[in-house]
């Protein structure tokens, strides 16, 4: 079976299970640990998702409570947390309860005639659940049994629905807020596309943000500048959750946390702390994404940056500087490591070195030359060279 990991671009992970029946049963198998050579985060997911025995009754340790057999924990079944099939039909049945209901407690309901695909990428980090899934129009109704909030949004496909007797129709690329609590709660992806969700802990929500419950099936602009960085925020975490370590992990979900209190507008002491906590740690990102995207642009400038994400240029110094670095000093490492990369770059072997250096976004080529040398105590020329020769 194959479960995908933290993001979007995470690659598949393997876990095998038997195809023989019989060895399901053997209590003489030795057991693996359950989740064993997994990442932290990929390890949270596999834990945290209901596991069946053969004979389809769910069973959450190693003993049947159906068919009283023992089995080995390598070898319990994991429900598939994706379909690419025909919906009529006991195969689309049978993932609908095993996972949709009793795993996502949320039932999966087909809208519209035809193949049904939906690909589901889970990333649970410490304090908020994510969950992005692509495929064809589906209705997601709530078996009631979650008591969560749930921010979901679909960056290119209209949502509608309901909250109970709240209406609820939001534009593609805008933001809403859900409550799971409610039996019979529906949201409907109308379009072929995205959907995506944060489940966050309703108590620790209401604690900071009290009037989260308010915004029950409104519509939030995903186009203004906190909703802008809450989903693009939302995207790093999601994509990147499998390759951080618990302590980072932690940091992200708390700024994905504070995120999420100052979207949906809270005030005084808790959107301060919450603006110097999550909104700082992701406008660095943000700043670094694009520092990366101009590298070698000429143009790339403190007044360019300090434009392009409306801050003012001091204010681009001071976030570097809460992380322990400069401004200036995180330009040129990234340009240096470029270069260094693209000299190894078999592909580049015919390329001048004033071409690499440009490349990199020198300019300067004595500087460049200069520079480099102090950080990697080799010329260019001789890194070229030592590349050439270990090839």
């Amino acid at each position: 079976m194959r479960v995908r990991g933290g993001g979007r671009t995470s690659e598949w992970i393997e876990m095998k299970e038997s195809d023989n029946d019989s060895a399901c049963c053997d209590p003489g198998t030795p057991a693996a640990a359950p989740g064993r050579g997994l990442t932290a985060s990929s390890r949270m997911a596999f834990h945290a998702i209901r596991r069946f025995c053969r004979c389809g009754t769910a069973a959450d340790d190693t003993t049947c409570r159906n068919c009283q057999h023992t089995c080995a924990s390598r070898l319990m079944i994991q429900p598939q947390l994706s379909f690419d099939g025909d919906p009529n039909g006991p195969v689309y049945e049978r993932w609908r309860e095993q996972f949709c209901r009793q795993v996502a407690n949320v039932d999966f309901v087909p809208v519209g005639e035809g193949r049904v695909h939906r690909t589901i990428a889970p990333a649970i980090l410490p304090r908020v659940r994510l969950s992005a899934s692509f495929g064809t129009p589906m209705s997601f109704v709530s078996l009631g049994t979650n008591d969560e909030l749930i921010i979901t949004m679909s960056p290119n496909s209209p949502l509608s629905g309901a909250m109970g007797q709240r209406p609820l129709e939001i534009a593609a690329g805008d933001i809403t807020i859900g409550d799971p609590s409610i039996k019979g709660a529906r949201v409907t992806q109308i379009e072929h596309g995205n959907f995506q969700t944060a489940l966050l802990p309703r108590k620790a929500l209401l604690r900071v943000c009290p009037n989260a419950e308010d915004l029950i099936a409104q519509s939030i602009p995903g186009a203004s500048p906190i909703a802008s960085m809450f989903l693009r925020y939302y995207d790093l975490a999601h994509a990147y959750a499998r390759e951080l370590a618990p302590a980072e992990l932690d940091a992200v979900s708390q700024h994905l946390f504070d995120l999420s209190v100052l979207m949906i507008g809270a005030r005084g002491d808790v959107a301060e702390e919450a603006r110097t906590r999550g909104l700082a740690a992701a406008r660095l990102e943000t700043l670094k994404a694009d520092i990366l995207a101009r590298l070698d642009s000429p143009a790339l400038s403190l007044s360019v940056l300090s434009a392009a994400h409306r801050v003012s240029p001091r204010t681009i110094q001071l976030l570097f500087e809460q992380a322990g670095i400069t401004y200036s000093g995180f330009v040129l490492e990234q340009r240096l490591l470029r270069a260094e990369r693209l000299l190894r770059n078999p592909a580049m072997r015919t390329c001048k070195i004033i071409e690499i250096a440009h490349l990199a976004g020198f300019h300067d080529v004595s500087y460049f030359h200069r520079v480099f040398r102090r950080r990697f105590r080799q010329t260019p020329d001789d890194v070229r060279k030592l590349a050439g020769d270990a090839g």
